[in-house]
């Protein structure tokens, strides 16, 4: 009956969609309450953690249509699907490789929380923030102050994409984990979380393989010289593998340009390049890994600080724009503390990031697409160099 009733209503702004989902904002204001009375969280945190549970309330058909972000719908009804009747739907399953694809897995990951309703489009939204709030119980252990923890969970973005039933908070709490155990030398742990990113993003898997293999092969992390060895085997093996590179990132450039593709008669995405794209290929195509690089060098500045004003066409534009120029600030800030930026650990951390940043650079076609890309790339490696600052911190502090 769920599926069926999922599949005949929205219940967009309905009696029935608030007592849903005011019933699963109540089971996790339960959870934080009883942290707080557990002492395991201040009464900041407290009053935080509350208004961040409920605002899957304020986002969805309050303040946005869930239909700017219909990938919603696709989650929302896959998740339901499996609950209802063990399968996925079919749309979804026509899709399926390896036995899943990265909707049903996000389904499965995140219809485990423990929530008393999932009928609804936002109902994922508020697993996401189970599991973001679990991420925060975790991660603030390595810290003495907690307030200091608590503000990095407020920014806009993460609130913003957590409040919706997207998987980009659950790859973002994956990338958390895994970074942080590679730090830790927690590799069978890192791995672990590593591995689910193959399906749910494979970007992002890639990046954080790399990171892997240059602290486990290469010990990277340690002294400069081996960070520069494996800089020079990466180049190595990138010119020796060029053609097949090349092959993958002129595939993906013309499916994200051909995404974003508008016709003369209004038409728009893959539609719109059937019929009118003839040449987008060839003017797109990288010619060498050089070309490559220096295309990806110039659009790296675009990247980090999108959205631009002109390209500003809703509310949250704005605060996304100022939120680019402060998550800079916030990175190059704790760089600079006790001369961060001189830790091997640090400059690799930094490196791989920016070995990231510049691959999806060179996709860089759609700004609304790519602001979420770009923040659940960087907020796991600003988390990460907060908790390398912190880190160098505690041993500056035993050293005096």
């Amino acid at each position: 009956m769920v599926n069926e009733y999922f599949t005949l209503h929205s219940y967009g702004g309905t009696l029935e969609y608030y007592i849903f989902e005011l019933a699963n904002f109540s089971a996790l204001a339960f959870l934080a309450l009883l942290v707080y009375k557990l002492n395991y969280i201040n009464s900041n945190s407290l009053i935080a953690w509350l208004a961040i549970f409920f605002t899957p309330l304020v986002i969805n058909y309050f303040v946005i249509s869930p239909g700017m972000f219909g990938d919603q719908f696709e989650y929302a009804g896959e998740v339901m699907s499996l609950k209802a009747t063990g399968t996925s739907l079919e749309t979804i399953a026509l899709f399926q490789y390896a036995q899943t694809n990265p909707i049903t897995l996000t389904a499965k990951i995140l219809g485990v929380t423990p929530l008393p309703n999932f009928m609804t489009v936002t109902s994922l939204a508020f697993a996401n923030k189970f599991f973001l709030f679990v991420t925060f119980l975790w991660f603030k252990r390595f810290f003495s102050n907690e307030n200091e923890v608590l503000l990095y969970f407020l920014i806009p973005s993460l609130i913003l994409y957590s409040s919706m039933s997207l998987r980009d908070t659950l790859i973002i709490v994956l990338s958390i984990l895994c970074i942080i155990n590679l730090i830790r030398d927690r590799y069978v742990f890192a791995v672990v979380f590593l591995t689910p990113l193959f399906i749910l993003k494979l970007q992002m898997f890639s990046f954080l393989l790399l990171y892997l293999v240059a602290r486990v092969l290469f010990r990277a992390h340690i002294h400069s010289y081996l960070f520069l060895l494996f800089i020079f085997v990466v180049m190595i093996g990138g010119f020796i593998m060029e053609e097949q590179l090349l092959e993958v990132l002129n595939l993906y450039r013309l499916a994200f340009a051909a995404e974003d593709f508008v016709g003369p008669d209004g038409s728009i995405s893959y539609k719109a390049y059937n019929i009118y794209g003839a040449g987008l290929a060839e003017s797109l195509e990288l010619s060498s890994l050089a070309d490559a690089i220096f295309k990806a060098i110039l659009n790296l500045p675009n990247f980090f600080i999108m959205p631009l004003p002109w390209n500003w066409t809703n509310i949250f534009y704005p605060v996304q724009a100022f939120e680019s120029w402060l998550l800079i600030y916030l990175y190059v800030r704790l760089g600079m503390k006790q001369n961060l930026y001189k830790n091997p650990e640090f400059i690799l951390l930094t490196f791989i990031l920016m070995v990231g940043s510049s691959i999806y650079a060179l996709f860089l076609f759609n700004e609304g697409t790519f602001v979420r890309y770009r923040f659940t790339l960087y907020y796991p490696f600003l988390l990460a160099a907060f908790y390398l600052s912190s880190k160098s911190h505690k041993f500056a502090k035993k050293d005096q």
